[in-house]
């Protein structure tokens, strides 16, 4: 484990016991409300505590919770200050903390837990991988944020260097037998590190929304791309998990204005989707809308019509998916209505009310932008009264406060139709 991350964090409690000790102090004046009785046994003592008291936080009583848990970090203190069973109750206490809203008391208590695990299994151990990503999430969302950064490098360190590891090594080929591990382009996991790439897979997918959510897309695009290549590892190339990851890095890529990477990406998710699901699954159409919308950002019409007329044409007709039939067929309408196509637009946002009024029912809210964006086409069609009631129909199910959000694509048309109004 690089030696940075270990510095910045064990800085604060270069003295692990002073932590104990202060609990200690902390909680002689509410031990006595602890239900727990002591038994001559500390191991099973330290279990009790910890179980109870984890209890009782899962289930809401705090107030039953904190003098367990202090009394547990002091039980498992005396186990030493190397024993995972402390940064069981460090964590878990953190935790409670956390969930009260006690943030800068529960710090100290995960940074302590990470450094006991450390000691505990060793700075190199791959196992202690969730507990940073863990922290830094914590760094992130509630604690210190100029913390996160440099534990998530040494996060994307570790995993980068164990990635690196098999392909600086030179294997004979291996036939493949059933039960053995997969073989993926960025080399093979051995059974006894599945489980642990799987974790650290998940801990930089889940950093890496958080920082992408942040703005920092550069350390976003990082963790997604390690979080790929270690399901590549895990599972192959051909596993639809990774069609996910596609997808996290397109949105970054859109994010940054590199619409022609997020295409890419885009179109890999959708071909990983088709080529393992079933035609008509859910999961394309949503890529395939991924997909379309992100051509259209690029300007290219053309391609992202024909995304949505191969999806119209896959997607089931009956009743169960006349809520995504609509959604698709609003799109086009939008799509046509942007090239001032208002002849094409007219006939299939009339085809997607019609199939979201069967969908949601005559006076859901959910039928306003089949509404309002059809009203408009029909206004630039010069079928002015039809346009108004369906206008009209709109205000009266969401009300006129509601009806002045409009969508986005509705506002240069609501400009257009004022300047052509003055000019009657």
């Amino acid at each position: 484990m690089p030696q940075g991350r270990h510095v910045a964090v064990k800085s604060f409690w270069r003295k692990p016991r002073l932590l104990v000790l202060l609990l200690a102090t902390a909680s002689s004046c509410c031990a006595v409300f602890a239900s727990v009785p002591a038994t001559g046994d500390p191991a099973k003592h330290w279990e009790q505590l910890q179980r109870d008291g984890t209890t009782a936080l899962d289930s809401n009583e705090y107030w039953k919770a904190e003098p367990m848990l202090k009394q547990a970090v002091i039980q498992a203190g005396a186990f030493g200050e190397n024993d995972v069973r402390l940064a069981k109750s460090l964590g878990t206490l953190g935790r409670l903390y956390t969930i009260r809203g006690r943030f800068s008391e529960a710090e100290p208590l995960l940074e302590e837990e990470l450094c006991v695990r450390e000691r505990a299994m060793g700075r190199g151990n791959g196992l202690i991988i969730p507990a940073m990503g863990s922290l830094v999430k914590f760094y992130l969302l509630y604690g210190t944020v100029s913390k996160a950064d440099p534990l998530t490098e040494d996060v994307l360190a570790f995993v980068e260097g164990k990635l690196r590891e098999p392909l600086e090594q030179s294997s004979p080929k291996l036939t493949m037998k059933k039960g053995e591990p997969l073989q993926g382009w960025a080399g093979q996991a051995t059974p006894i590190m599945i489980d642990p790439l799987l974790e650290w897979s998940v801990t930089c997918d889940d950093l890496g929304n958080i920082y992408r959510l942040r703005g920092n897309y550069d350390m976003a695009d990082r963790l997604f791309k390690a979080a790929l290549d270690l399901k590549a590892t895990i599972l192959g190339k051909q596993h639809l998990s990774l069609a996910n990851s596609y997808d996290s890095l397109a949105e970054i890529c859109q994010s940054k204005n590199e619409m022609h990477d997020a295409e890419s990406y885009f179109q890999d998710a959708l071909g990983l989707t088709e080529k393992i699901l079933s035609t008509g699954d859910p999961a394309s159409y949503r890529r395939m809308d991924k997909l379309a919308r992100c051509l259209l950002k690029e300007g290219k019409y053309q391609a992202a019509e024909e995304v949505y007329h191969r999806a119209l044409k896959i997607i089931p007709s009956d009743a169960t998916a006349a809520g995504t039939r609509a959604r698709f067929l609003l799109a086009l309408g939008c799509l046509y209505d942007d090239q001032r196509n208002f002849a094409a637009a007219a006939p299939v946002l009339q085809q997607a009310l019609e199939l979201a009024e069967q969908n949601s029912g005559p006076l859901s809210a959910d039928l306003a932008p089949y509404l309002r964006k059809y009203a408009y086409t029909l206004y630039y069609l010069g079928r002015k009264p039809e346009g108004e009631q369906l206008k009209a129909r709109a205000e009266s199910i969401i009300g006129d406060a509601e009806i002045e959000r409009r969508p986005d694509y509705e506002k240069p048309m609501q400009a257009k139709a004022k300047s052509l109004s003055s000019a009657d």
